[in-house]
């Protein structure tokens, strides 16, 4: 076993860092819904490095949407939808140096949507669970915007798009696939060894999307 402690998050390759984690493979025991979203750096959509990662992750489910639900409304160029949100997003305080505060997060969705057209409810979740929030969500198709407090993803959002189950040994570890703006491409986040890092503490929110 190796004890040396990994980080939760931006994991590219689940066996190797199971094996590496826990000191043996996994086995996949279940894949959920994959939700196929936009995946690119939040440099590419929003053209600089700055710490708007609330705005994308918002920006990215409006792209989704209008995909999803042909939304003929919303650009179809990202990065234009982007400029709408970050403007949205600066009537609630966002700024380059400070970011967005993340419970502000559903209000700038809500009104995004609203903006175009279209009525959803945003909700900002601060007591969670695995089944509820995420394998409830991505089954039904609907990505989720995460804000975390500690640790490798500290004070940044990322958008959950997928999530799978492993089983090592006889544990089960619940692995979330998420974009995080950082790179572009999916990552993953060790349910687990996150909820431990998070214990007795509030680390931030799940951010629903449900379109009426």
């Amino acid at each position: 076993m190796n004890k040396k402690k990994k980080p939760y998050g931006g994991i590219s390759n689940i066996s190797k860092y199971l094996l590496e984690q826990y000191g043996e493979r996994g086995v996949l025991v279940k894949r959920g819904r994959a939700i196929l979203m936009n995946q690119q750096s939040m440099e590419t959509i929003s053209g600089r490095r700055t710490r708007n990662c609330s705005v994308v992750a918002v920006t990215r489910v409006l792209d989704y949407y209008r995909k999803k639900n042909n939304i003929t409304a919303i650009p179809e160029d990202i990065r234009e939808t982007y400029k709408i949100v970050e403007e949205i997003a600066e009537s609630y305080g966002y700024t380059d140096k400070f970011g967005t505060i993340p419970f502000f997060i559903s209000g700038i969705a809500k009104e995004a949507f609203s903006l175009y057209g279209i009525k959803a409810k945003c909700k900002g979740v601060y007591v969670w669970t695995f089944e509820k929030q995420v394998v409830k969500e991505i089954s039904e198709g609907r990505p989720v915007i995460m804000n975390i407090a500690r640790g490798y993803y500290k004070d940044h959002t990322v958008v959950v798009a997928g999530y799978s189950i492993w089983r090592v040994g006889n544990k089960f570890y619940p692995m979330l696939r998420v974009i995080d703006g950082w790179r572009s491409g999916y990552h993953y986040i060790d349910y687990e060894a996150f909820a431990k890092d998070i214990s007795q503490s509030i680390f931030g929110s799940f951010n629903t999307i449900v379109l009426k």
